[in-house]
């Protein structure tokens, strides 16, 4: 490969004359000093690409090159803002985990701060731009909305479960939703759904995890105990009501949910307890994995 500089009017520019011989299928390849396209017809192709270092784009991608041309991945802080790029150097947009984390880039690419708002979904992020929490627009009914941080099964479980919050709120408050004229100084569906708590998310993937390598029995995760006696370890709101459901061997999130209400409608006949209903509870953390084709979940309740 052969590389030369050429100063441009935007300063100086480098021009790579590269002879690639390309692999069938391959329809890009990165060797270094930036982005080449090359032609799947296993056929040498020599090409020539114009770049600045910085921001470049490439069919609709943004990459960011270093001054020596090879493409930067990772955390990039330019401009004032984050940036996030993915194993292919490509900028991030919408949600995506890093290092355990969530975060939000929006369509420019910059890391979301402070509260964000999408369709019917309200998020809280850290200081340092993770998510932190979830819920709904108040005003807006309730019930189901995206969690931004689950997978596909998690989040049919987790709109089921909001759906049906939802559903038990307004039974108890039939008038609430009618009785509301647009006043934003009063909430008529504050508790018609469950809020995304992200330390539970972590609570309950460390709980599912230990539940499926060694076993679950009586609420409780053998050398590990009770849900509290987690929280208490990572002294998480130790004073708070919780409940913990684990469902396993599920074909779907539909057959989740249902083992779910079978499970609490058991415990709310036998001991007429309000904490083993789900229109009891305010916040919500869960965890999904798959094991053998089959699905497994923990669900956290917390009040």
């Amino acid at each position: 490969m052969d590389i030369y500089k050429e100063r441009g009017a935007n300063g100086m520019r480098y021009r790579i004359c590269a002879v690639i011989l390309a692999a069938a299928g391959a329809l890009w390849a990165f060797e270094g000093t930036g982005p080449v396209t090359v032609l799947a017809d296993e056929q040498a192709q020599e090409i020539s690409v114009s770049y600045i270092p910085g921001w470049n784009q490439t069919e609709g991608i943004w990459y960011w090159l270093e001054p020596d041309g090879t493409l930067h991945r990772g955390w990039l802080q330019a401009d004032g803002r984050s940036y996030y790029m993915d194993e292919n150097g490509a900028m991030v947009t919408g949600w995506r985990e890093v290092d355990g984390e969530w975060y939000y880039f929006h369509e420019d690419g910059g890391m979301n701060l402070g509260e964000l708002i999408l369709d019917n979904g309200k998020y809280e992020f850290s200081a340092q731009g993770a998510l932190v929490s979830a819920g709904w627009v108040e005003n807006t009914g309730g019930g189901a909305y995206d969690a931004g941080c689950y997978d596909h099964m998690a989040q049919d479980l987790f709109d089921q479960l909001n759906e049906e919050k939802k559903d038990l709120f307004l039974e108890e408050y039939p008038d609430r939703e009618d009785e509301y004229d647009g006043d934003m100084h009063r909430v008529y569906d504050r508790y018609a759904g469950f809020q995304m708590d992200m330390t539970l998310n972590k609570a309950a993937d460390h709980r599912l995890e230990g539940a499926m390598a060694g076993g679950y029995a009586d609420d409780r995760i053998p050398g590990e105990g009770t849900i509290n006696d987690y929280l208490s370890v990572i002294n998480y709101r130790r004073s708070a009501t919780c409940l913990e459901l684990y469902v396993r061997d599920c074909e779907d999130a539909s057959e989740a949910f249902d083992k779910i209400k079978e499970k609490l409608d058991k415990r709310f006949q036998s001991k007429t307890d309000r904490k083993y209903s789900l229109e009891y509870y305010r916040s919500l953390g869960m965890a999904h994995r798959e094991k053998d084709g089959k699905q497994y979940f923990v669900v956290i309740l917390m009040r």
